[in-house]
């Protein structure tokens, strides 16, 4: 017998074909959502395929249970249609929480500080601005239920493995779960795995190379802590700010984590929310993302430790929840059909094939002067593949667009306007590449979207105040 063999061999093999659709969606994260329930809606056929066991992705599985960035710096909403619609839901449910809209915006210091105790996600550039925190468990409920009702075959438990090619044309996608290998062919793909996982069997260009001091370079391990009392913990916070910072440090020296930020919502005061950041090789290495997982966990008992030993309100408090899906921020980015890059965040006129609007709240006074960032149709769609799209932080975007623009908002953005485009081209019999972009933006506008007058030239001049405090990377 051979060693050190590098390759085997297998056998060929046939696959059964289990499904046929008009638009096959691969993973079913927010970008997911946002692409099969679009499609759905607009008279599509569509599939949703799902490697967990739960839908929303970073949204539920990640504990990444955060909608931040949906308004500029004046207050004006510019992420919502099927982002609001969440978010609607969820308020019904009392399993929300956000700032007041009449606040949105506002420069008042006490309402700012306010808010900035609640959640350093509901303050920017010295303002008030909208984000939501948002209750996991609910929204698995509440995404199931949207996707029942838009009468979309749901895959869950079942990895999108591999795209079906006929030259450049791709006509479906492998899937593997306990059922064995199968195949579900569709009119158009749409890729939201968030890590473009379809791209390799594509031959999709793409780039993976993070530099260490991006944000997007760290996985996260992101976990729960119950049982504190709220009270004594932020009114320590509040006012033993030196003694309290001092904690944090000896946590991290002790091989835990300082930092948390209270869960906020309805009835959880005594649930706390810690975030992490652990840099890596690649978010795509499975012996890195092993690697990470164990270093979490370990983080995760050391802190709860420490904590009920050292800081206050944290006495009885106990670890109640690590995530079920690892916290990834980025990986492959695909050079599509225009690569949205540095000098586009220094531009205020919207593109003539704008689908999305992001709010630009990170960049400190960079961001006073650009409030937002124009997404244009054609980062969704790769050079050289037919009837294939990506709707997920995977969009083709250089490294300074990646770092501030790939949150759960912007990904269900993608996907609401990929959905959309899937079901016209297909209503139309043209090709997604030749979708009709003004009939796009009516049906995004109907859906709730907010968009730019592409014709109307934008000549922003800021001419408020001066900003008080530093811009800082963004903590997501």
């Amino acid at each position: 017998m051979t060693k050190n063999v590098d390759y085997i061999r297998e056998k060929a093999r046939d696959t059964k074909v289990i499904r046929h659709a008009d638009v096959v969606v691969v993973g079913g994260g927010p970008g997911g959502i946002g692409a099969a329930v679009s499609a759905a809606r607009n008279g599509a056929d569509t599939v949703l395929i799902e490697r967990y066991g739960h839908l929303g992705g970073m949204g539920t599985g990640g504990l990444v249970t955060i909608i931040p960035q949906l308004c500029d710096y004046t207050g004006k909403q510019q992420i919502a249609g099927i982002t609001q619609e969440w978010i609607d839901r969820l308020i019904t449910r009392n399993a929300v929480d956000m700032p007041k809209k009449e606040h949105w915006g506002s420069l008042d210091k006490e309402l700012v500080r306010y808010y900035f105790e609640r959640s350093f996600f509901y303050t920017r550039l010295d303002r008030v601005v909208y984000a939501a925190l948002i209750d996991a468990e609910i929204s698995k409920i509440i995404l199931n239920e949207m996707v029942e009702e838009a009468g979309i075959k749901v895959y869950l438990h079942a990895w999108g493995t591999e795209p079906i090619m006929e030259g450049n044309h791709c006509k479906g996608v492998i899937i593997e779960s306990k059922s064995g290998r199968q195949a579900i062919l569709g009119k158009v793909v749409i890729d939201s795995t968030g890590d473009g996982d379809l791209f390799p069997y594509a031959n999709i260009e793409c780039e993976t190379a993070i530099p260490a001091h991006f944000r997007i370079a760290n996985l996260a391990v992101c976990f729960w802590v119950a049982g504190v009392d709220y009270k004594k913990a932020m009114d320590f916070r509040r006012n033993n700010m030196k003694e309290f910072m001092g904690l944090m440090r000896k946590a991290n020296e002790y091989g835990g984590q300082g930092g948390f930020m209270p869960s906020n919502l309805p009835d959880q005061e005594s649930v706390m929310w810690f975030h992490s950041r652990y840099p890596n090789k690649s978010q795509i290495d499975v012996e890195e993302l092993t690697r990470v997982e164990f270093l979490g966990h370990k983080i995760a008992g050391k802190t709860i430790e420490f904590y009920r030993k050292n800081v206050p309100g944290f006495e009885k408090a106990f670890l109640v929840l690590t995530d079920p899906q690892l916290g990834t921020r980025s990986s492959r980015r695909m050079v599509g059909e225009y690569q949205l890059g540095k000098k586009d965040l220094s531009d205020n006129q919207p593109f003539k094939d704008t689908i999305a609007i992001f709010p630009d709240l990170d960049r400190g006074q960079d961001s006073l002067d650009h409030p937002n960032m124009y997404i244009p149709y054609r980062c969704l769609l790769p050079k050289n593949v037919d009837n294939f799209m990506v709707a997920c932080r995977a969009f083709s975007s250089d490294l300074d667009v990646q770092d501030y623009f790939n949150l759960i908002p912007h990904c269900i953005a993608f996907g609401e306007a990929a959905g959309a485009a899937a079901a016209m081209a297909l209503q139309a019999g043209v090709g997604i590449k030749n979708v009709d972009i003004k009939s796009l933006q009516k049906q995004l506008v109907k859906q709730g979207v907010p968009l730019p007058d592409v014709n109307k030239k934008v000549d922003h001049k800021y001419e408020g105040p001066a900003l008080v405090g530093p811009s800082f990377t963004p903590p997501h």
